[in-house]
């Protein structure tokens, strides 16, 4: 199968490896941008955002992801309510699911509904780093 990225493949010292498509579903604008900024120092990562499930949707089918990263309280549709959809339209797609109002009810539905991590706020960066390079490699084994 030929590329149109003009990468060749995905080892580690690959020059032209594509870039990794991340997006944030987060209402709260300032944690929004707090993590898209963290996310981009990272090396290997384009990233998008976005306020809520309803501008999620119509990016996800426009383009394919490698990771969502999702809060789970907002107006509308919660993250609860979008992830199984989100799995329905990017089946291979991993999602973390973060949340201000966590609890073991909360994270025990947000798992069982397909997402792959689960995270209270406030957000540990390097645990969310981690997390991020884990789910990036699984999916490189998949």
């Amino acid at each position: 199968m030929s590329r149109s990225d003009g990468a060749t493949g995905s080892g580690i010292g690959q020059v032209k490896e594509s870039k990794k498509r991340i997006l944030i579903i987060e209402d709260d604008r300032e944690m929004r941008f707090l993590l898209k900024d963290f996310i981009e120092e990272q090396d290997g990562f384009e990233v998008e955002e976005v306020r809520d499930g309803s501008e999620a949707f119509p990016k996800l089918m426009a383009k394919d992801f490698d990771l969502i990263i999702t809060d789970i309280r907002m107006p509308g549709l919660s993250g609860l309510d979008i992830i199984p959809g989100l799995k329905n339209l990017q089946p291979g797609v991993s999602i973390i699911a973060i949340t201000a109002f966590g609890s073991e009810e909360i994270q025990r539905k947000v798992l069982a509904r397909g997402a792959h991590a689960y995270l209270e706020k406030p957000v540990s960066l390097a645990r969310l780093r981690s997390l991020i390079e884990d789910l990036i490699e699984r999916e490189k084994t998949v």
